[in-house]
């Protein structure tokens, strides 16, 4: 009994502690310096969405029941059919029974009916602003099929942007066992829904008006986002606030997924499972928001944003080889490094670690070549590793490769013993033969020798003068075609761009005429429902004719009114959406000439930049030039006058009262 006991208290122990290590931590990053802060929700996440850098979490990789916050993946999917040309925006479509069977009385609709004609935009704008689950099961059919069929794909999706605890069941987020995520997965979605312009314009939407359709009048949705507006719950809006989607259930609590603009980045927070509890006065506190403003506002009080490397800052200087224009090459990053930092920036606390791929660099090297890695750490905290890269070209020499190959082969210890042991043996031969030969005998030898040699070295200066008449050759030739290929590639490029530019073009005229024929069809749809509606009529009143002539004159004049109406309502209506069209492709025009504008104004600025950084080089090259220069005078000139050339204070001469003049500068 008491071996029992005590086994049964040591699996307890043992338990509680497994318990106490497995336990996730809350708030796991920890910043020196920075308060504390506990988010009353189940899990909470902070990210700057620029640089991936935590600024805060708190049970971030628990899974979680998202809620509505799966739209989100809903709307990435549909914007990425309609970026490879599977869908189009303003394709109309008709709800049918199957986007409206798993729907509950309870769950956060639209109003849209079966039957009814809806453009895949405005079902966006259902989905995002009204968290319409309709509007959810719809977009999944339009894109997939059907349901199933898009579950996997979100599935398939989840695992491509690295969301390794999230499982999708349904499109909408409506309560699953199996329809879980975590914060860290919402916010690898969210990142890269972000990442679509159009997804930001309807989740940045404070209030839209849906246009009428077949089956419905104008419908106004509001944006359930209470950071962004207070339309809904007034009392929690949060200055630069740019979306995204909210979320609740009953299993889930209430989520809130937000992205905010601050101090030139952009944080997306991520709060899950949090309760909307009543105070007393019956007011109902809605934590979600709440906790979402407290969690900026954290952020905002604590960290400061700072430029920790500047792309245009020089950070070494290492040797190169084999160029005889320059024997050292900068490097600078290839990026800027740009955080959000705990308190104010103290550049005393800024380390960057260097890591070369080779101490000597060789010849060739091209502007841009990665010659290591800069690791940027800020008290203690890694803030990213980025490729160095070298600011200048740096050309190849032959010769310099040729003396760099021997002076190595000389510097062996091996090669010098060798190269002496054939010295001494050749002295030894040399002194024999020289006893062998009488005097006369080594006279002649020496002078034929003597004329051999003065041949050999006039042959040898023919032959150097050759090679270095040649090697200029070779040198223009390679300039030459260096010039051409330049001239072939630029010319090339051009030829891109301008195929490029006539396919996008081609393509805008595809689409347009696609859209005509939507139209098209259209009108020709509306006609003939008219028609048909119009034997209808003609035959019920047929059929009426005997019993109420009077009546049926009235009926059917007050038919021919509602069709005329109807054609007006008709024609007002294409009148807008041809005045949109219109309004939609002038902005696309200004967008593309003002985006050509800032890329050419961006290419002059880094070519006077490039010249400028030239010009600075050439003057430092000059400088050192006649410092040199000036320096070998002075040396000859204290030789001259019998002194240490070393020697600054006493000028060269005999007489040390006077002093000598400094050589001028001679160019």
């Amino acid at each position: 009994m008491k071996k029992t006991l005590i086994r049964a208290v040591s699996f307890l122990v043992t338990l509680s502690l497994l318990t106490g290590l497995l336990a996730p931590l809350a708030g796991a990053v920890e910043y020196e310096g920075v308060t504390s802060l506990s988010i009353d929700a189940k899990s909470a996440l902070l990210i700057d969405m620029d640089t991936e850098q935590v600024l805060y979490e708190q049970a971030a990789d628990e899974q979680r029941y998202p809620a509505s916050i799966t739209k989100i993946m809903t709307a990435l999917l549909t914007l990425e059919a309609v970026g490879r040309g599977e869908l189009d925006l303003n394709d109309v479509i008709t709800m049918d029974d199957a986007a409206l069977a798993d729907l509950t009385p309870d769950s956060s609709t639209a109003g849209l009916q079966a039957g009814e004609e809806i453009t895949v935009r405005n079902l966006l704008y259902c989905l995002l602003l009204a968290s319409a689950n309709e509007a959810a099961n719809a977009l999944a059919i339009a894109v997939a099929g059907d349901i199933p069929a898009f579950v996997e794909q979100m599935n398939q999706r989840a695992q491509e942007l690295g969301m390794s605890g999230t499982h999708f069941v349904n499109p909408h987020g409506l309560h699953s066992d199996d329809h879980y995520t975590t914060a860290r997965d919402i916010f690898k979605m969210a990142k890269q829904a972000m990442t679509h312009a159009t997804f930001r314009e309807i989740v940045s939407t404070g209030t839209y008006t849906v246009p009428a359709t077949n089956l419905s009048g104008e419908r106004t949705l509001y944006n359930t986002n209470a950071l962004l507006t207070s339309a809904l719950h007034p009392g929690y809006t949060y200055s630069g606030t740019i979306g995204i989607k909210t979320g609740s259930t009953g299993q889930a609590g209430y989520c809130l997924t937000a992205a905010v603009e601050m101090k030139g980045h952009t944080l997306i927070s991520v709060v899950l499972g949090a309760e909307n509890p009543t105070d007393s006065q019956g007011n109902v506190q809605r934590m979600q928001f709440s906790e979402s403003v407290r969690l900026l506002d954290w952020a905002s009080d604590n960290f400061s944003a700072a430029t920790l490397l500047d792309s245009e800052t020089y950070l070494q200087e290492i040797p190169v080889r084999f160029s005889a224009d320059t024997s050292h090459v900068v490097l600078r990053p290839a990026q800027s490094v740009r955080a959000l930092i705990p308190g104010t920036y103290d550049d005393t606390r800024l380390e960057l670690r260097l890591r070369l791929n080779s101490e000597v660099a060789s010849a060739p090297i091209s502007a841009g070549d990665i010659l290591g890695t800069v690791t940027v750490i800020y008290a203690g905290q890694e803030y990213g590793t980025i490729d160095m890269v070298a600011v200048s070209d740096v050309s190849f020499s032959p010769f310099m490769a040729f003396v760099t190959s021997v002076n190595t082969v000389l510097g062996n210890i091996f090669v010098r013993l060798l190269l002496l042991a054939a010295l001494v043996l050749l002295g030894i031969g040399f002194l024999r033969r020289y006893r062998e030969r009488t005097k006369e005998e080594r006279k002649a030898r020496r002078q034929a020798k003597l004329e051999e040699k003065m041949a050999f070295r006039q042959r040898e200066a023919e032959a150097r003068q050759q090679d270095e008449a040649l090697a200029q050759q070779e040198k223009a030739a390679r300039e030459q075609k260096r010039k051409e290929e330049l001239l072939l590639r630029q010319q090339q490029q051009q030829e891109r761009q301008a195929q490029r530019a006539q396919e996008a073009q081609e393509r805008q005229i595809k689409r347009e005429q696609e859209r005509l024929q939507r139209e098209e069809r259209h009108r020709q749809l509306q006609a003939e429902r008219q028609a048909r509606q119009k034997e209808r009529e003609e035959r019920l009143a047929q059929e009426r004719a005997q019993r109420q002539r009077e009546r049926e004159e009235r009926q059917r004049q007050l038919e021919q009114e509602r069709a005329q109406r109807q054609r007006q309502m008709e024609q007002e209506r294409r009148q807008r959406e041809e005045a949109r069209r219109r309004r939609e492709e002038e902005r696309r025009r200004q967008e593309a000439q003002e985006r050509r504008r800032r890329q050419e104004a961006e290419a002059r600025r880094r070519r006077q930049e490039q010249e400028e950084r030239q010009r600075q080089e050439r003057r430092r090259w000059e400088q050192a030039d006649r410092e040199r220069r000036r320096r070998e005078e002075w040396e000859r000139r204290a030789r001259q006058a019998g002194q240490d050339p070393n020697d600054y204070r006493r000028p060269p001469s005999q007489n040390h009262n006077s002093q000598p003049r400094r050589p001028r500068d001679r160019r």
